[in-house]
């Protein structure tokens, strides 16, 4: 689903890059910019036209999330969708703390993070009621 969304983004912008800084002489996200991408498209919600509960828009309007909010709930999913806490880890890009961590295990879990992000994906696709 996010490769489509590019995709369709891509197409859309007529150019490659989708998350471009309204500042030229950067190359990457500012570090607050995905913080602030966030509160402008809740500010956008509006009850009458979205499909979204207006309890929910009211709720994130009071109570906004963060990008580490999405960051947690990811984490806290796949746990509950039985991804081994390793591989949460490698997805979320966390090393471990020691020396094995750190030094040692340089293995990237490609096909680990892989697994994990298109059960994510199966999952997300199943509470929107999108095809897949």
């Amino acid at each position: 689903m996010a490769r489509e969304l590019f995709r369709i983004a891509i197409a859309e912008a007529g150019a490659t890059v989708v998350f471009r800084s309204r500042y030229l002489r950067r190359d990457t996200m500012g570090r607050h910019s995905l913080r602030v991408a966030l509160q402008r498209a809740i500010g956008r919600l509006s009850v009458v036209k979205s499909r979204v509960a207006p309890a929910a828009i009211r709720s994130l309007k009071e109570d906004p999330p963060t990008p580490h909010d999405l960051r947690r709930t990811v984490a806290t999913g796949l746990a509950a969708l039985g991804i081994p806490r390793e591989d949460r880890m490698a997805v979320l890009a966390h090393v471990s703390g020691d020396v094995h961590g750190k030094v040692y295990d340089k293995y990237e879990r490609l096909k680990e993070k892989r697994v994990a992000l298109e059960k994510w994906e199966r999952h997300v696709a199943a509470l929107i009621g999108a095809r897949q």
